[in-house]
């Protein structure tokens, strides 16, 4: 009886935990979604309605790291930052954080404050995020990566920050890898 419950007990574990480490979708994965607007709260643009992915691309940006999140908290920080050193070293990169579902402007200015990031910290005007990106409620960060003209080389999608945070230095791989 109790080689069974232990092996019952195993059983559920493991299930248990694959069920956990179940990956989460979020977001196009071959080419992004298409011009939306946003309202930047930080950078060079602060203040203005503006669309980032033109902005990029009339610019001719080789590659871009487009970070949406629901959540403004120290783990979002670490990735920005972790991106923010690739286009330290890549003035070409195009970088922006895009809040959405309840992200507020000054969530972003607190964060700006005490991090002091270089990408653009911006709020979608479409709260849920734009439509065409399909972006998954369950998934707090989703980061895509494309290159010029849009088609996606990476997509991450995290159920919560901290995951996101420790996956920094793969998202930053891929920025640079976008580069080449």
């Amino acid at each position: 009886m109790r080689l069974f419950c232990t092996a019952a007990v195993a059983l559920l574990v493991g299930g248990v935990s694959g069920v956990w480490a179940e990956e989460i979708k979020s977001g196009p994965t071959d080419k992004i979604g298409g011009a939306f607007f946003v309202k930047a709260i930080t950078g060079e643009k602060k203040g203005e309605s503006l669309c980032y992915v033109c902005k990029f691309n009339a610019e001719a940006r080789p590659a871009v790291v487009l970070i949406f999140t629901q959540k403004a908290d120290d783990h979002l920080a670490e990735l920005v930052k972790a991106v923010d050193a690739v286009q330290k070293n890549n003035s070409k990169l195009g970088t922006v954080v895009v809040g959405i579902r309840g992200v507020e402007a000054s969530d972003f200015e607190k964060l700006q404050s005490t991090h002091k990031l270089t990408t653009a910290l911006t709020i979608a005007e479409d709260r849920e995020g734009p439509s065409r990106y399909k972006l998954n409620p369950e998934a707090a960060v989703t980061v895509l990566v494309y290159k010029q003209g849009g088609t996606i080389i990476k997509n991450f999608a995290f159920k919560d920050t901290k995951s996101a945070a420790e996956k920094a230095k793969d998202i930053a791989a891929a920025a640079e890898e976008a580069l080449k």
